[in-house]
């Protein structure tokens, strides 16, 4: 008898398992996913050198604060990539020291250094005093 009564048991928790699932498409809701927009910098060397001083500048003090450094790195990475045809075509030999300044300002952020910060900022200083000055 118990085993009658088990069988049972099981049978109508296998079959309520197998009830048919319907949809209603009216509480269907649609998501869209937006893919994040980056706005990459462009102008001359004369638009563009003035505003990564300024960030170069700023760096060391987010660095310390531990507060927008890597976003403060990869402003600075895409000002570069913007006037790095112009610079080349300006002078070639400056551009290993601009690529010293971004690769230090990169190093300041990842490496949590203000140090490297301040040492790409006097450097970042020179080449805009020669270039703008």
């Amino acid at each position: 008898m118990n085993r009658a009564l088990f069988a049972a048991a099981t049978l109508i928790v296998v079959l309520s398992g197998c009830s048919a699932t319907t949809f209603d498409s009216t509480l269907e809701t649609t998501t869209s996913t937006i893919a994040p927009t980056t706005t990459v910098p462009a102008g001359t060397v004369d638009e563009l050198l003035p505003l990564m001083v300024a960030e170069v500048k700023a760096l060391s003090e987010k660095v310390a604060a531990n507060k927008g450094d890597d976003r403060s790195a990869t402003y600075i990475e895409q000002l570069w990539a913007a006037m790095k045809p112009e610079i080349t075509s300006i002078n070639k030999d400056l551009v290993p020291s601009f690529e010293f300044v971004v690769r230090r300002c990169r190093q300041a952020a990842d490496r949590s250094r203000p140090a490297d910060a301040d040492r790409a900022y006097r450097n970042i200083q020179a080449l805009a005093d020669s270039l703008l000055g």
